[in-house]
């Protein structure tokens, strides 16, 4: 199985960039798919937790790879173990912070689900990390949703500043969809490793099972993604008393009125969009329309992938392509 040591070798060069070593689950999980790294006419058959498990040791009797106490690095890595467990005790504490102040957004109407993501999905975090979040929003009320999102965030002084540098244990607001347009269209292996490890906050478990059903396209390059089963949810249980506030004030926007302010509320929004000269940077991608709103101007997915194709070149792998972003600007 070829094949298998190839995508296991190519996971973990992807994570090398990112300085972060796995446990064998992590691997299996976040498994390159093989098609995307080995060039062959040997059949690629289905890997199971049992075949990775296996071919892992088999590579660090080899040491093809390096292991220190249940986590695998590529060869002469190992002060990613220690970099990894000293990450993980900063996440540990970092999650008790977030998830304290995220379960004031029970009160945002129009809001459908929050998912953790980026390093804090992954625990790969440090002290000045922020919480990058993804939000699902009621269609038709996009802005008046990250409005209210906005202004709870504020009031716990808990919201990532359009100046701040750096916003330690602030809610870093980056990317909001819609409930009936779940799915996200700038395919990657950036950004399917990104969505791959999104942790559920505040999200009902149909609309969780949608989101990932319209973006099925993670396997064209996660190939043992399953969410439902194997992934560990640190989902909040809504206050009863914030929901039914929250239902309270759709209940009063859902009319004409309610339209009118988010027409106003999208006009407001999107010009201040246009009128910001960071709307304009490289290398990022800025969406603002009635069915998403994306902010990640300087974007570090060109890089990672860049410096994946040459890790992967340089560790003797010959894929069949190499590895493209996104369609940052």
């Amino acid at each position: 199985m070829d094949y298998l040591r190839d995508s296991i070798l190519a996971t973990l060069a992807y994570y090398d960039i990112l300085d972060m070593s796995l446990t064998h689950l992590e691997v299996y999980k976040f498994l390159i798919n093989p098609a995307r790294v080995y060039r062959s006419s040997e059949e690629i058959k289905d890997a199971s937790l049992h075949d990775v498990i296996a071919m892992l040791a088999k590579m660090v009797k080899s040491e093809t790879i390096g292991q220190k106490n249940g986590f695998y690095f590529l060869p002469r890595k190992d002060e990613l173990y220690d970099l990894r467990i000293a990450r993980e005790k900063i996440a540990t504490q970092k999650w008790k912070k977030m998830m304290s102040l995220a379960k004031w957004f029970a009160i945002v109407p129009y809001l459908r689900g929050l998912f953790a993501s980026g390093s804090m999905a992954v625990g790969n975090v440090n002290e000045k990390s922020d919480f990058d979040i993804l939000v699902i929003s009621k269609s038709g009320r996009l802005y008046t949703a990250r409005l209210f999102l906005y202004l709870v965030a504020s009031l716990m002084r808990s919201r990532r500043g359009r100046y701040d540098k750096i916003a330690p244990n602030k809610f870093c607001l980056n990317h909001h969809i819609i409930d009936t347009k779940l799915r996200l269209e700038h395919e990657s292996l950036f950004n399917a490793q990104t969505y791959a490890s999104l942790k559920p906050i505040l999200i009902e478990q149909d609309l969780f099972n949608s989101f990932y059903s319209a973006n099925n396209w993670i396997n064209k390059f996660v190939c043992n993604f399953k969410p439902n089963s194997d992934f560990v949810e640190r989902r909040l249980v809504p206050n009863k008393f914030l929901g039914v506030v929250a239902k309270a004030m759709e209940s009063l926007l859902n009319n004409r009125l309610g339209d009118l302010i988010e027409k106003i509320l999208r006009n407001y929004q999107q010009r201040r969009i246009r009128n910001n000269p960071v709307t304009y940077a490289t290398k990022g991608r800025i969406i603002f329309n009635d069915v998403e709103l994306e902010f990640h101007p300087y974007s570090f997915e060109a890089s990672v992938v860049r410096d994946y194709n040459d890790k992967v070149h340089r560790l003797g792998l010959l894929p069949p392509f190499e590895e493209r972003d996104s369609g940052l600007k």
